[in-house]
């Protein structure tokens, strides 16, 4: 039989009910706070600045999006972390605005819509569709990450069609998700990629090539290499040279992983043999066996004084006095963390 009062060990929540259901108050109050529009932060800004906070100006500085993570459970403490709690914490709907943190939260979608979506509550796939939703306006807002916006939703709907005789939630929520993703997917279908407007100004086959070559150097994923190379025939020069993919095969593998596709009669160090492979098809010899390296430009790490999960670049308030450490976390070690 259910406990129903009140236990010194876990007090319980208080709901609210609200146009999509029920929510824990604690987490709706935050929920609201990130849901507000732009029109009104600008409003609140403008006030803020024509008043004199006085003792109060502290509270005007960047928020910083973490989460105390409860590692388990005792005779003194028996709350657990849900992933829709850290989710609405860590500010994963408003992340996907900063280009820094934008493909971490898409990586992250794309694990848990491929293979733990329908294990999760129904609470925590309306959290993950509000960001899959905030993702998509986003790359249709910017005119960027449009690649990754239609592999989500392509493995959205693939999730929804997987899970839909087993998944956890009501049917009419499973509905509602439908309806979403092909409201999405219209938006998307329909979209148009605006020319640019001839205004003379600098552009990227204007630039000097050293220029251009320092760019495409910092560009680590061969999509983008390749399609810059198809925007003009001046790119595509600097696209197809080989020292451009020797450098890409020694990022993304080691030695021993470009040792095997090399030719045998070929001296590694000797500059006029390796001028003659053929680096961009090693590249895609040791893509299609070992994958490529996923970078990201800002991460989620785990203190481990006060076991605060946070993004590395806006950091967390941590208890401990000492010079704090943390443990990096990918998309993948994220997961793990939690019971799906």
């Amino acid at each position: 039989m259910p406990f129903l009062g009140q236990d010194w060990r876990s007090p319980g929540d208080q709901w609210v009910r609200t146009t999509e259901g029920w929510e824990k108050l604690r987490l709706w109050r935050l929920k609201v706070f990130e849901n507000l529009n732009e029109n009104v932060v600008a409003r609140l800004i403008r006030l803020a600045l024509t008043m004199d906070l006085g003792p109060h100006r502290q509270t005007t500085e960047r928020r910083q999006p973490y989460f105390f993570f409860n590692k388990g459970t005792s005779r003194e403490k028996k709350e657990l972390t849900s992933l829709s709690e850290a989710l609405l914490r860590l500010d994963m709907a408003g992340a996907v605005k900063d280009i820094r943190r934008s493909n971490f939260v898409c990586k992250l979608l794309q694990l848990i819509l491929e293979n733990k979506f329908a294990n999760l509550s129904g609470t925590a796939q309306k959290h993950i569709f509000q960001i899959l939703e905030a993702t998509i306006n986003e790359a249709l807002r910017t005119e960027l990450n449009l690649g990754w916006a239609r592999e989500l939703l392509s493995q959205a709907q693939k999730g929804l069609d997987q899970g839909q005789n087993y998944h956890i939630g009501s049917q009419c929520l499973w509905e509602r998700h439908h309806a979403l993703v092909c409201k999405l997917s219209n938006q998307v279908a329909a979209y148009q990629l605006k020319q640019r407007d001839e205004d003379n100004r600098v552009t990227l086959s204007d630039l000097p090539a050293d220029c251009i070559r320092s760019i495409l150097y910092c560009v680590a994923d061969h999509r983008d290499i390749i399609h810059t190379g198809q925007a003009a025939s001046k790119l595509q020069d600097f696209s197809q040279e080989m020292l451009l993919w020797r450098e890409l095969c020694q990022y993304h593998f080691s030695n021993r992983q470009i040792l095997t596709f090399l030719p045998s009669n070929v001296v590694v160090g000797k500059d006029e043999e390796e001028d003659s492979i053929d680096w961009k098809n090693i590249y895609k010899r040791c893509y299609k066996r070992f994958g490529k390296k996923e970078t990201f430009a800002d991460m989620l790490a785990m203190c481990t004084h006060c076991c605060s999960i946070y993004w590395q670049s806006l950091g967390h308030p941590c208890i401990s006095d000492v010079e704090a450490k943390s443990r990096v976390l990918s998309p993948e070690d994220f997961i793990k963390l939690f019971p799906l």
